[in-house]
């Protein structure tokens, strides 16, 4: 037996054989080409279509943020700036193989200079270029394979393409050697309820050297067996059966929302892209929606959406929820999310840009139209709809954000949080916003300046991080002081353990993913509030992530008995 130790990205426990993903792909040599110019630009450009149209044909097969990951990678694999880039190496008498790796190689560097978001695109800029050279060389992408019985995926990394046709049911767990743990690889493995482990490091050579040997995973605490033997089978075991109790049992709730032990009601929300996502979130009981994207009806775009278009697409989704709560956010364009009716121009750092709310500097017809779309969508329903700006960061803005809804009758606005900056004006967002939510994706790799797809930095995007929870503490207490209620809709708020931490520093509502709502739900109504602050208190004293679980866990009992 040999164990590892990795980041949980989704819950869970397992074991059984394991598939080693390769990433066979042929590498070009820098030997100079045989062909013309334009025969290679020939066979470039159509290798590129070919690609291009694959991604856009997977991400109309995806849901949810996939989707939307999906169709911003589309995107990419037909940017002309990187075939424009190739096709001047082809000049140079380059192989069509060789000029698209440069290019690649070339763009990734630019993408890990810019940082946040766009370092994010690394990965994929490197998925696109593996595929386009596979492409050329007349084989065969290394797909995941379809199991005949379930089976642990283990890979170095997992590219959002190679997870459009994942068959949930096939797949055991999730394992990689690179990511974080809010990577796609767990974002994805979260919304598909895979168990899955990020960022173990040695996973592959250890991989390779126990071929033919199965492999046991507590995804619940990071850990890894490779060839498990009776104590480590048996603690497996007794974690799958917490976990199928804990599946059957029913969460009390109240019109306040979920009940703690205590009797306290937390709504819990859930995050939805899509009008598949919003049927999802009330099968699975969510008190309504705490983050709803609308970027999604933009990506595909190539003329901006009318505003009935949009109203009609908002009336679908808020028509799921009547008499309920849906927190819907304006449109988060730029640095990742780049659309094609808009031209954001050249930008050193665009990470740092024009994005999210900032658009509206240069494009502020875009979000007028918006707020009479979500005005009149909400005319037509019963849902209690609320509207927040996202990438806010300073009080001003807010000001601004807010005036501007309520000249379209939205009586309730708010903004997001996930800019250092603006926690250090949450008192005076707070005193004039309706409400607040913090996206603690974002907020978390800005504060530790840490891309939150690198292995070599996943522990800063641990959302265990102290600096993250004091974070989360000011802005929780800046709202309790201005009666102003503050969520959490990023993917913090999808951790169980964590959700109760949230709740012990003030958070006053959770939106989280749907695949997880369920056990948030019942961690939570299996604690108390005294409990929920102790653990806060623990987490907030401490100096690791590490040690901020570890304390935070010693005051929730519950969760070992639910297995979470």
């Amino acid at each position: 037996m040999s164990s590892l130790l990795g980041i949980p990205a989704s819950a869970g426990a397992t074991y059984g054989k394991f598939f080693l993903l390769t990433s066979d792909v042929p590498m070009p040599t820098p030997a100079k080409s045989t062909l013309t110019a334009a025969e290679e630009k020939k066979a470039l450009d159509e290798a590129v279509v070919i690609v291009s149209s694959d991604l856009a044909d997977r991400a109309s097969r995806a849901t949810g943020e996939l989707q939307e990951i999906l169709i911003a990678v589309a995107e990419i694999a037909g940017d002309p700036a990187l075939i424009e880039e190739a096709h001047t190496h082809i000049d140079n008498g380059d192989t069509a193989a060789y000029a698209i790796l440069k290019a690649s190689e070339l763009f990734k560097d630019l993408l890990e200079q810019s940082g946040g978001y766009l370092a994010e695109r690394v990965s994929d800029v490197g998925n696109i270029c593996d595929r386009i050279l596979c492409q050329l060389a007349g084989t065969s992408y290394p797909e995941i394979p379809q199991f005949k019985e379930p089976t642990v995926l283990i890979a170095r990394d997992l590219s959002p393409a190679d997870t459009t046709d994942l068959v949930p049911s096939q797949i055991l767990a999730i394992i990689t050697e690179a990511g974080g743990p809010t990577s796609h690889t767990a974002i994805i493995a979260r919304s598909l309820g895979i168990p899955a482990v990020v960022a173990c490091q040695g996973l592959i050579a250890k991989a390779l050297a126990y071929l033919g040997q199965p492999v046991g995973v507590i995804a619940t605490s990071g850990e890894v067996f490779f060839d498990p033997g009776p104590d480590e089978i048996s603690a497996i075991e007794n974690q799958i059966e917490k976990i199928r109790i804990r599946k059957l049992a029913q969460q009390q709730r109240s019109s306040a929302g979920y009940k703690t032990k205590d009797g306290r009601g937390i709504p819990i929300y859930a995050n939805v892209g899509r009008f598949a996502d919003g049927e999802k979130a009330v099968s699975v009981g969510a008190d309504g929606v705490g983050l709803l994207r609308t970027e999604l009806l933009y990506l595909d775009q190539k003329v901006p959406p009318t505003l009935e278009e949009q109203a009609d697409r908002y009336t679908q989704i808020f028509e799921l929820f009547p008499a309920q709560k849906v927190v819907i956010r304006t449109l988060d364009a730029g640095a990742d999310k780049p659309l094609a009716f808009i031209n954001f121009g050249h930008e050193p750092n665009p990470a740092l840009g024009v994005r999210g709310y900032r658009t509206i500097t240069l494009h502020e017809e875009l979000l007028r139209t918006q707020l009479a779309a979500i005005s009149l969508a909400q005319s037509r329903t019963k849902a209690e709809v609320w509207v927040m700006a996202p990438m806010i960061t300073v009080p001003q803005e807010a000001q601004d954000f807010l005036d501007l809804c309520r000249e379209y009758n939205l009586a309730k606005s708010g903004v997001m949080i996930e800019v250092p900056a603006a926690v250090f004006h949450a008192e005076e967002i707070t005193r004039i916003s309706d409400f607040v939510s913090i996206g603690t994706n974002d907020l978390g790799q800005y504060l530790h300046a840490a891309d939150r797809e690198s292995a070599a930095l996943a522990h800063f995007n641990n959302p265990w991080q102290p600096a993250l929870i004091r974070a989360i503490h000011q802005i929780a207490q800046a709202g309790l002081r201005n009666n102003c209620p503050v969520g959490v809709c990023g993917e913090a708020a999808s951790d169980a353990a964590l959700a109760t931490v949230l709740l012990g520093v003030g958070v006053t509502s959770l939106s989280c993913n749907v695949a997880t709502l369920s056990d948030v739900a019942m961690t939570i109504g299996a604690t108390n509030y005294e409990e929920m602050k102790s653990a806060a208190a623990a987490a907030l004293s401490q100096h690791s992530a590490t040690d901020a679980q570890s304390m935070a866990r010693k005051c929730l009992p519950a969760l070992t008995e639910l297995g979470l």
